[in-house]
């Protein structure tokens, strides 16, 4: 009976089972037999590391010794029963020990890995909640287990990574390790924008003429007729209609035949164009014997306009741990990018509305990193780009005429960040104050000083603008759930009736209370449905 000792110094050894002999094969009765390296009785495999050696201690002196691979492992023959095998680099092999007679006495299978021993104890030490198993395998690292949440894994990554020198030679990690944390966030945003403005207008212009000198010409006169025919000339056959009444006639000027005029214009330079409110004018007319002589005009406008928006958008998406995901409720307009000479155009479109993108990554439960991008952006014409229409000249000889486009320009709220937040957990993510204030005076040189006379020779246009803007993010780990347990916003409608409609103005009734899930047999509408 043998006995077989292994001696590992500095290296992993692991003993296989001896296996079964095999059937032997006996082709055309010549007596040849086949033995596979590692299928005989004396077979045992062996994990030895690189640069680290394993002893071999036989019981009967060895006389052979046959390697294999020796560039992955070689021996040392110490004594006739003593031999070193040492790990040269990562591989398997074989070694086969033979006796003086030639018999086996010792096949051995050669995995040269790399020893994790103290590796395996120093994530022990620094991880002690991790339940990691790490596998060599040809120089590769293979880490499988358990851990409790994806910083544990990381942490366990980092220090199998700093195990290893840099480089070219550091061996590829394999991660399998599973992470009993959930894996799927749901992030809810709410975008919340208040916009007050304030308009105040108040505009102010005089005018005035008056007549002077004694020269007679043909003009064009307003008259007043006392109730009898009033003729200037008989050849005009002008005259009045009625009494009191008020007409312009061609007549003879009396000794007033020229005039002088000053008028004030005081714009409204803040938005350009007064928009409405009350609008009030007066004049005063002096007639010197039934003819024009001078008059005054004053013309006010005045408006004061408040308003108030309310913006509010709450978008939601759910996205597994370490995915980005995007979400946008809104739409696309063209944009042209290109023109060739013939006047073809090239579009592209461009998104806008309520837009969501981020990338959670799931520390624990009580941590969950994100990568946040928010905006929401609006069509506005305040911007916007105008082409101008422009004439060139084909390769033929022909002038084509390129009509200009028009481009909208967008206004757009948006906000990026990377925040850490526990699930249900909220955090003001961005907030905008904004404050704007515009104010333009127009007014009558000399006159703007003076006491209450000033004030009506002046226009005054102001505008405020005030916008408080924040947008609060919240995290949740999330399950799947039941179809039965979602609800939608069409749960619980149906059109009404044409009678309903017709005489009472309903336009649905409800057949669903408190998110009741709906029955074939309440359904009510023009249409139906089969239920499987």
């Amino acid at each position: 009976m043998r006995t077989l000792k292994i001696l590992a110094v500095s290296a992993a050894l692991t003993l296989g089972p001896a296996l079964p002999v095999p059937a032997q094969t006996v082709p055309n009765g010549m007596g040849t037999v086949i033995t596979n390296a590692g299928s005989s009785s004396v077979s045992r495999s062996v994990t030895v590391g690189v640069n680290k050696s394993v002893i071999i201690e036989l019981e009967l002196p060895a006389a052979d010794v046959v390697i294999a691979n020796p560039e992955i492992a070689d021996a040392v023959v110490q004594t006739a029963q003593r031999i070193i095998f040492r790990g040269v680099k990562y591989g398997q092999t074989s070694a086969l020990i033979f006796d003086r007679q030639g018999r086996t006495l010792l096949d051995l299978s050669l995995h040269v890995e790399t020893d994790l021993t103290a590796l395996e104890d120093t994530i022990v030490r620094h991880v002690p909640d991790a339940r990691v198993k790490l596998e060599s395998l040809n120089g590769s690292i293979v880490m499988t287990g358990a851990v409790d949440s994806l910083s544990q894994s990381d942490h366990v990554r980092k220090l199998v990574a700093a195990y290893f020198p840099s480089g070219d030679t550091a061996p590829q990690i394999v991660n399998m390790l599973d992470v009993k944390a959930p894996d799927q966030v749901m992030l809810e945003v709410r975008i919340v924008e208040m916009q007050r403005s304030i308009i105040k207008q108040l505009g102010i212009n005089v005018s005035g003429s008056t007549g002077f000198g004694e020269l007679a010409a043909q003009s064009l006169q307003q008259i007043i007729s006392g109730g009898q025919p009033l003729f200037f000339d008989q050849n005009l056959g002008l005259n009045t209609l009625g009494v009191g009444t008020a007409q312009q006639a061609l007549g003879e000027t009396g000794p007033f035949s020229n005039t002088a005029g000053a008028s004030i214009s005081n714009g409204l330079n803040v938005q350009g164009v007064s928009l409405g409110g009350i609008s009030a004018n007066t004049g005063y007319t002096n007639y010197v014997g039934g003819r024009l002589q001078s008059s005054v005009g004053l013309a006010v406008d005045a408006l004061e306009r408040i308003g108030i928006v309310k913006t509010l958008a709450e978008p939601n998406i759910v996205t597994m741990s370490g995915e980005s995901s995007k979400f946008l409720a809104g739409g696309e307009f063209p944009v042209p990018v290109g023109q060739d000479d013939d006047g073809a155009v090239t579009i592209e479109f461009k998104p806008y509305g309520v837009g969501l993108s981020f990338t959670p990554v799931v520390l624990s439960e009580d941590r969950i990193s994100l990568k946040v991008s928010t905006e929401v952006s609006e069509l506005t014409s305040q911007g916007a780009y105008q082409g101008a229409a422009r004439t060139v000249t084909d390769s033929n000889g022909e002038v084509l005429t390129i009509q200009g486009v028009t481009l909208p320009a967008l206004t757009v709220r948006r906000a990026e960040s990377v925040l850490e937040l526990p699930s249900g957990g909220s955090m003001m993510m961005a907030g905008l104050i904004s404050v704007k204030d515009r104010q333009v005076l127009d007014q009558l040189p000399g006159i703007k000083k003076v006491p209450i006379l000033g004030a009506l020779f002046q226009s005054r246009d102001f505008l405020s603008e005030e916008t408080e803007l924040v947008i609060i993010v919240t995290p949740y780990l999330v399950n799947p759930a039941a179809k039965s347990e979602m609800r939608t916003p069409a749960d619980g409608y149906a059109n009404a009736s044409d009678a309903k409609t017709i005489f009472f103005g309903k336009l649905n009734e409800t057949y669903g209370r408190d998110g009741a899930p709906v029955k074939a047999e309440e359904y009510r509408a023009p249409v139906g449905f089969v239920e499987e």
